[in-house]
């Protein structure tokens, strides 16, 4: 009997033996168990294609935070060339004068002896203090990405080093539970969105000093070239004067008239050289706002602008203002504005704020209640609830009653209401400045075509009748005081024609020719 329980036994324990160790390969084996490569894509590592959805999306997340931020850099440049700029300058041109921006003797060297309105508006684009101020600010706003990027890398390295241990049999291997995992890849994406608005919104303010540097640059140059053709009218008034002087002078002599007609002629003389040297020093204060807008020493020499005629049509109005509303700087930065407000208030109330506990199961790892034939609910989330993506809280409206998000929200029904009301002055604007180019068009139209050919035929009448004896002084003082005035109007008309379409283009935001709009592409 005995012999044969030992038989049994030296039978059945290498049986036992086998089996013992088939089960320790078997438990190695699923404990390392990576999945086919059939299942991930062709060349691709398997140990990439194994990480959790929430790694995966963040990492996703953080790539499009570094595009967006490539983009708004690649969009900062010194000279604009899209679709949506106010003014683009031709290549040429940018090329040219693109030493200028930092060397102030290039920059004078371009305006002697003379210079065009395209060459003064590159120069502001590339020297103007506010302009660059504003490229200072972009810069600043695109900085806030990396600030969020920072943030939320080192909460993330401190997930990894603090998550939970499942201690068991078999090796203890660190599992973090998905929903606890931080920062969730929403709340990141959430994050470049306020970021991304907050440099639209300064990216607006310095399309904002572009628009207006422009402006005043195109204004400087109508009224200096303005100035320039007074005072070359004002002197050629000055030689008729003069001419009349002597006429006068030569009747008195002979007795046809009296010495008052001389001291009259001498008075107006006198009076239209004092003009002229108003003239003069009012092209001073012109130069000296080119040399303010270029951020040039006021000792630069600043030469005559070429002569150059405004566009003389009126573009139909109420197209304008549908056209204002989309590319008004102004009203863009003020959607921006609102936009990330609404993004603050959203992130508000997507964070979780944890309960009043110590915080001692904040990372805590239940994986034996989620794992095998007795788990309690499924290790990973089976749904996603249509208020909120995959990866974000699962307490969204968790202390959405908090004073801050109540300040918040006020504070965004204000600058909502503020929106409406640049809108209704953007459309003011825009009537105001239509109606000044109308009107700039109209009363250049009459002094061009009429009123400035009947003077002149009233000058050349009545010096041909004072000369014969057969027309009063006082009316020839008064033909020679009505073709001055006349001419210089004529001229300040044109010039107001050339400022009213400036500003009509800065109420509206974007360039009105077509020639302009070429430009930009």
């Amino acid at each position: 009997m005995m012999r044969r329980i030992l038989c049994l036994l030296v039978s059945v324990l290498p049986a036992l033996a086998l089996g013992c160790g088939d089960y320790s390969r078997l438990n190695r084996a699923v404990e390392t168990y990576q999945p086919p490569l059939d299942t991930v894509s062709r060349g691709a590592d398997v140990r990439e294609e194994s990480k959790p959805p929430v790694e995966t999306d963040y990492a996703l997340e953080k790539k499009r935070i570094h595009t967006a931020r490539a983009r708004w850099e690649a969009a900062l440049k010194k000279v604009p060339t899209s679709k949506d700029a106010f003014f683009c300058p031709p290549s040429e041109l940018v090329d040219k004068l693109m030493p200028a921006a930092s060397d102030p003797e290039v920059a004078g060297a371009a305006l002697i002896p003379r210079f065009s309105l395209d060459t003064l508006m590159t120069l502001t684009l590339l020297r103007n203090p506010e302009i660059q101020a504003g490229e200072d600010r972009a810069r600043a706003a695109m900085d806030t990405y990396s600030q969020i990027l920072a943030l939320d890398d080192i909460l993330r390295r401190y997930t990894a080093f603090t998550q939970g241990l499942m201690t068991g049999i078999g090796p203890m291997k660190g599992k973090a539970k998905v929903d606890k995992e931080f920062p969730f890849p929403g709340v990141l994406s959430l994050k470049g969105d306020i970021v991304n608005q907050g440099i639209k919104a300064a990216m607006d303010g310095l399309a904002i000093a572009r628009r207006d540097a422009v402006t005043e640059a195109r204004k400087a140059y109508w009224h200096l070239l303005f100035v320039r053709k007074a005072e070359r009218i004002t002197m050629e008034t000055l030689h008729l004067y003069k001419r009349l002087e002597q006429v006068a002078t030569t009747r008195y002599e002979t007795g046809d008239t009296s010495y008052q007609d001389v001291i009259k002629v001498r008075i107006q003389r006198e009076l239209l050289e004092e003009e002229a040297d108003t003239f003069r020093e009012k092209a001073q204060n012109w130069k000296s706002k080119i040399l303010e807008l270029l951020n040039l020493p006021p000792e630069t020499e600043v030469g005559r602008p070429e002569n150059r005629d405004p566009l003389r049509t009126v573009p139909a109005l109420d197209p304008l203002y549908a056209l204002a509303r989309d590319h008004r700087q102004e009203l863009s930065q003020l959607r921006a504005r609102v936009g990330k407000m609404e993004r603050l208030i959203e992130l508000g109330e997507t964070m979780i704020l944890p309960p009043y506990t110590l915080n001692l199961s904040l990372y805590d790892n239940d994986a034996i209640r989620t794992v095998g034939s007795f788990a309690t609910r499924e290790p990973f989330p089976v749904s996603v609830s249509a208020s909120k993506g995959f990866g974000l809280p699962k307490k969204p409206w968790y202390g959405i009653e908090d004073a801050y998000l109540r300040e918040t929200q006020q504070r965004l029904n204000a600058l909502k209401k503020e929106l409406e009301r640049e809108e209704a002055r953007t459309a003011m604007g825009v009537r105001d400045a239509w109606f000044r180019l109308d009107l700039a068009k109209r009363e250049e139209s009459l002094y061009r075509a009429s009123l400035l050919n009947l003077t002149r035929t009233v000058l050349d009448v009545s010096t041909q009748g004072y000369e014969a004896g057969n027309v009063a002084f006082a009316d020839v003082i008064a033909s020679y005081n009505a073709w001055l005035e006349t001419h210089l109007a004529a001229e300040q008309e044109l010039s107001a024609l050339g400022i009213a379409w400036a500003r009509l283009e800065n109420a509206v935001g974007v360039p009105l020719r077509l020639k302009e709009r070429e430009a930009c592409k």
